[in-house]
């Protein structure tokens, strides 16, 4: 008796995992909230709906694990998954997105993330993250496993450039506008700014004009 006793003592007085919530769409902050409050062993001691307000968090509390998206209307779940492990190198990182594209997960698995979990996979599965990750594992989704395994028996490609990236260019070069490009390839604008973004980085151009002239150079166009 006094054993058992001791034991639920010692969930009781158990320091629980700190985590950061970082996502834009308040429907799923919230409701990713409520699915890991109550929980034995983590807490939610900060949420932000901007990568603005990740930063400010990160720099004035102490964290133990980020649960970020990849869209943020400021910044990219890279850029603040960057700042967190510079700022924490021990801290567990679980990017929950939507966002699939074999680039970006590539992209994210060279910051050396701890786990990638689809918003659409059952709740369990980030649950399984967490658990995984606290352990010192690595978790993640089913189709992410798949994307990677086939990364790794696909011949290797001269250009980091995905489909869609390769499909955004071409528009950009015909002078498409953000609105424009998410109107015909149907997705949301923030997705276009986005891929932007990863386009330019990986291009090395700090500019249209010369995403243009890389692109007729390298008979994108």
């Amino acid at each position: 008796m006094m054993r058992l006793f001791k034991s639920v003592a010692d969930k009781l007085t158990m320091n629980k995992f700190k985590i950061l919530l970082v996502d834009d769409h308040k429907i799923l902050l919230e409701g990713t909230q409520r699915l890991l409050s109550g929980l034995d062993f983590y807490e939610v001691t900060g949420t932000a709906s901007s990568g603005k307000e990740a930063m400010s968090l990160l720099t004035s509390q102490d964290f133990d694990i980020l649960v970020s998206d990849y869209e943020l209307p400021d910044f990219t779940g890279l850029e603040i998954i960057k700042v967190a492990q510079s700022i924490n190198p021990e801290i567990k990182v679980i990017v929950l997105s939507m966002h699939d594209d074999p680039s970006v997960v590539k992209e994210l698995l060279k910051e050396n993330i701890d786990s990638f979990v689809l918003k659409n996979d059952a709740h369990s599965s980030l649950l399984q993250a967490l658990d995984k990750v606290t352990s010192g594992k690595k978790y993640f989704s089913d189709e992410i496993s798949e994307i990677l395994v086939r990364q790794i028996n696909a011949p290797t490609e001269k250009s980091d450039l995905s489909p869609r990236e390769t499909e955004i260019i071409k528009l950009i070069v015909r002078d498409f506008s953000t609105k424009q490009i998410a109107e015909v390839l149907f997705i949301s604008e923030k997705t276009v700014e986005t891929h932007r973004k990863n386009i330019l980085r990986k291009t090395d151009c700090s500019t249209i004009v010369s995403l243009v002239n890389y692109a007729h150079a390298h008979s994108l166009v």
